[in-house]
């Protein structure tokens, strides 16, 4: 036969088979969309039902693939976080509220929260690039990893602003993990925070979420939720969880969860990788 005959029907082969497997794909695309919008219309039907009812603007997220992480707190002990704030001259006013020359601080459980009464750095530039830049020199003085928190911009309080941190790995938030700052003209007027993290280590790699369409329909169920009322679901996030923990501060486990936001501000977790609520 003719090589360059037998040269042309290989080619011809080739294309063929490659037609017919990305029709395949295509095919296997079409019927995986066509299962998910089947699945979708069944749990909207379910959960309208029970008044339950995912706003429009709301996508329904895919199920990334992240992974556990164990951490380490920042400060091994309350004393620590007190001292850091306050010196080592200090009382103990109330159980869990401290005094010092230049504030008072607050902690309780995993919160903690500080006012400054003396503040040294008056501001004058309020523009949300030199409030970030304060703020992440003033977390790199109490020895906050700046690193791991992203700026997520500035509220109006009573008296003046607070900016925002989250603690985040890569694009996924740690929910219950932030640090925010209080500031006015005279400087840094207050810090609170929740969680302050100082390292991260992988519990596994790629660990798959619980798809959101596989726990939604608990919240039908869920307790949480007050029974003949309407609620509407505004946000659904993919990121993490730590929870209140016990006095441990190594090896604390947080959690790959969904978290579910309704109208009327509650809150709901689900431990992604059982698709189970989170009290």
């Amino acid at each position: 036969m003719d090589l360059r005959r037998l040269k042309t029907i290989f080619i011809f082969v080739l294309i063929a088979i490659n037609i017919m497997f990305f029709a395949l794909i295509n095919n296997v695309r079409n019927y995986e969309k066509e299962e998910r919008r089947t699945m979708t219309e069944s749990l909207t039907a379910l959960l309208s039902k029970n008044m339950i009812y995912i706003s429009k603007m709301v996508q329904l997220p895919e199920s990334p693939d992240i992974s556990s992480f164990y951490l380490e707190k920042m400060f091994g002990s309350n004393e620590q976080l007190v001292s850091k704030f306050l010196g080592e001259r200090y009382t103990e006013t109330e159980p869990d509220t401290y005094s010092g020359n230049d504030g008072r601080l607050y902690i309780d459980g995993d919160e903690f929260r500080y006012y400054n009464t003396n503040p040294q750095t008056p501001i004058e530039d309020f523009s949300e690039e030199n409030i970030e830049k304060i703020c992440r020199g003033e977390m790199e003085r109490i020895g906050i990893l700046s690193d791991m928190y992203v700026f997520g911009g500035v509220n109006f309080v009573e008296d003046g602003i607070r900016a925002i941190f989250t603690m985040q790995h890569h694009k996924d938030v740690f929910f219950d993990a932030y640090v925010s700052f209080d500031v006015s003209e005279k400087g840094i007027v207050g810090v609170s925070g929740r969680n302050l993290v100082s390292g991260l280590t992988a519990a596994d790699n790629g660990a798959e979420f619980f798809s959101i369409i596989s726990v939604l329909p608990d919240l039908a169920d869920n307790p949480r939720l007050e029974k003949n009322v309407a609620h509407n679901v505004v946000s659904i996030k993919p990121g993490y969880y730590i929870g209140k923990t016990a006095e441990s501060y190594r090896n604390i486990l947080a959690i790959p969860v969904w978290q579910i936001a309704t109208d009327s501000g509650q809150i709901l977790y689900y431990d992604a990788r059982n698709g189970q609520s989170i009290d």
